[in-house]
């Protein structure tokens, strides 16, 4: 889908932000503990820019970027004022809710590569029930979706009694991901490892070679259903690892439980795993992206694209 000049109307997005702040939603404002600027400058420019695209029902959308760049916080403050101030219909979820359970990761680590242990890189995720998913959301006599959970604190899928339940059809629906919009890279691309995790447990690219195969195949199914695509461009590599021990941090301060969290060096040895997707993802997604938003090295948001 490509977006016109008109998506983002600054002098209207200005007026909306002050009429949503006198309205008393000030509430979801101080619950994610944004600065304002943040909403006046990028959040409501960018939902009022959907909502006039929702006319094309689902508007299906993704929002890709690296661990903890804040494609969980968009989607989430795009859910609650797409629902609360402009009254649409709004399905959020994220790929990872789309992994496999422990055991079938188990089972891949044992008969494929070790490496597949860990969830996140593509391989790990039942895409095609993603796929199923966007389907059954687009319907038109669509009556209910049940929509996966993945605990990361227990690293397994929620019990199913437990999962998300939508009725009809959404006005749009926002699916977020490290790896959205990812593209294979060339078959030979190999040409040794790029990280300590690599040269130890992948030195001769068999892992690599496999997550490179599956991003190939239902992958693109999965990425090309989209109609909009969102990347938030973080500066290098380092930045994405300093954003996630900053992500685990806060998660910790906030969880009643501190058991499945990570320490600063198991969180830079997961973050390894996606390393090499990632900075190839720094190449073409600012290009291939319909909306970029960078983020600086002080965690400031704006819109460049």
């Amino acid at each position: 889908m490509k977006i016109n000049q008109n998506f983002f109307d600054e002098n209207r997005s200005k007026k909306i932000y002050y009429d949503f702040i006198s309205k008393g939603y000030k509430s979801i404002i101080n619950k994610f503990n944004i600065e304002k600027k943040y909403y006046r400058d990028v959040a409501i420019p960018l939902a009022l820019g959907l909502d006039r695209l929702s006319n094309k029902k689902p508007l299906k959308i993704y929002i890709s970027g690296g661990q903890g760049s804040g494609k969980t916080t968009l989607s989430i403050i795009l859910k609650h004022f797409l629902e609360k101030y402009l009254a649409k219909r709004v399905v959020t979820f994220s790929i990872d809710d789309l992994y496999l359970s422990k055991e079938d990761r188990l089972e891949l680590a044992q008969n494929v590569h070790p490496l597949l242990k860990t969830r996140g890189v593509p391989g790990t995720h039942d895409i095609e029930h993603g796929i199923k998913i966007i389907k059954s959301l687009s319907l038109k006599n669509s009556k209910k979706t049940l929509i996966p959970k993945f605990s990361k604190e227990f690293d397994d899928l929620i019990d199913k009694k437990k999962w998300n339940v939508f009725i009809g059809i959404p006005d749009i629906i926002i699916v977020e991901g490290w790896c959205m919009g990812a593209k294979p890279m060339k078959f030979d691309f190999w040409e040794g490892p790029i990280n300590s995790l690599e040269e130890k447990f992948d030195p001769n690219g068999f892992w690599s070679k496999w997550v490179n195969q599956k991003l190939a195949n239902n992958y693109q199914v999965f990425f090309n259903m989209f109609d909009l695509s969102i990347y938030i461009q973080s500066n290098n590599f380092s930045e994405i690892i300093k954003n996630r021990i900053s992500q685990e941090k806060n998660a910790i301060n906030f969880s009643k439980s501190k058991d499945g969290y990570m320490s600063e060096n198991q969180i830079i040895n997961f973050v390894m795993h996606f390393e090499r997707i990632s900075k190839s993802m720094f190449r073409y997604m600012p290009k291939k992206s319909n909306i970029v938003i960078e983020r600086d090295i002080k965690g400031r948001f704006s819109i460049i694209k």
